[in-house]
Parts: structure tokens; C-alpha cells; sequence
């Protein structure tokens, strides 16, 4: 790939992608500490951790990315 002979609607597209990988790749990195920490809390100001259960089991399925989305 040679950005330099990219038009500008090209090379702006491409930063979108990488742009949106990068946040994708924070967010799967990110995401499970949150969830820990998330369910610390609930459970110390008195939740039941079975209601998470329930809840995750209960979560939808995730959806597919467009076609024209990176997928690695």
C-alpha cells in the first residue's frame, strides 16, 4: 500500500479503519478488567452475583460486522 499515491477520500478512509481497529483492540483489552471491577462493586454494595449470571445469560448475540468492516 502506498499512501502517497492514495487520493485524500482514500487515505481518510484508510485512517477511519485504523482509527476504528485501534479503538476496537483497546476495548477488548480494556473491557474485561472493567467487567471485573464493575461486578467487585456491585457485590460489595450488596448485589448478588447471580443476578450478573442471569443477566450475561440473557445478553443478546453479537452482531456481525458490516462487510466492508476490518476484521483483524
Amino acid at each position: 500500500m502506498d499512501l502517497k499515491t492514495m487520493t485524500d477520500d482514500e487515505l481518510y478512509e484508510h485512517l477511519n479503519a485504523v482509527l476504528a481497529e485501534r479503538e476496537r483492540r483497546q476495548a477488548l483489552a480494556t473491557i474485561p478488567d472493567q467487567i471485573r471491577d464493575l461486578t467487585a462493586k456491585y457485590v460489595d454494595g450488596g448485589g448478588d452475583v447471580e443476578d450478573l449470571q442471569t443477566a450475561k445469560a440473557e445478553t443478546p448475540p453479537a452482531i456481525d460486522p458490516p462487510a466492508d468492516s476490518p476484521t483483524e
